[in-house]
């Protein structure tokens, strides 16, 4: 009888010790798990931080526009913050690479028009191409994001008029 308590007792410690090493080989299961894939907005994000800037970099050129154009990198900048936010970054970057193919609104901006109205002109393209591609976005996007992305396609709806 007695070795039968020390068999029965040896085992259930074993028993104990392999369930408890057990956990752990469980708990790794989770670290082999892939990352989640980039959020589908961070290109928008990238851009819509490239076209604030080319804001500013006309602004820095024209300081006369500053009344025309000031609001509308106002309005670029809190494009940036919102869409940081509903991905779930930093306002304030720095913001994860998009994946994917290179992107050419992601590559360094080409040269500033040294004319104030080839400015204006390129800035009125740049705004048509973010119209569109929230415009897109915003068809693709769930329910719960085509508020934001149509009311950013909206504002720079709002924006080509302006740079008419």
């Amino acid at each position: 009888m007695l070795i039968r308590r020390r068999a029965l007792l040896a085992a259930a410690v074993t028993v104990s010790a392999g369930s408890v090493a057990g956990c752990d080989l469980f708990g790794d299961k989770k670290a082999q798990e892939p990352a989640p894939p980039p959020d589908v907005l961070l290109p928008m994000l990238h851009r819509t931080v490239g076209l604030r800037d080319r804001y500013a970099e006309v602004l820095t050129a024209f300081p006369a526009l500053q009344d025309r154009l000031g609001p509308l990198k106002d309005d670029h900048a809190q494009h940036v913050v919102a869409l940081a936010r509903e991905i779930g970054v930093p306002e304030n970057g720095p913001f994860p690479a998009a994946s994917g193919s290179a992107d050419p609104s992601d590559a360094p901006s080409q040269a500033l028009p040294t004319e104030q109205s080839a400015a204006l002109s390129d800035l009125a393209e740049r705004e048509k191409s973010a119209r569109a591609e929230a415009e897109a976005a915003c068809l693709a996007a769930p329910s719960y994001r085509a508020a934001l992305l149509g009311s950013i396609a909206a504002c720079r709806a709002g924006h080509q008029e302006v740079l008419k």
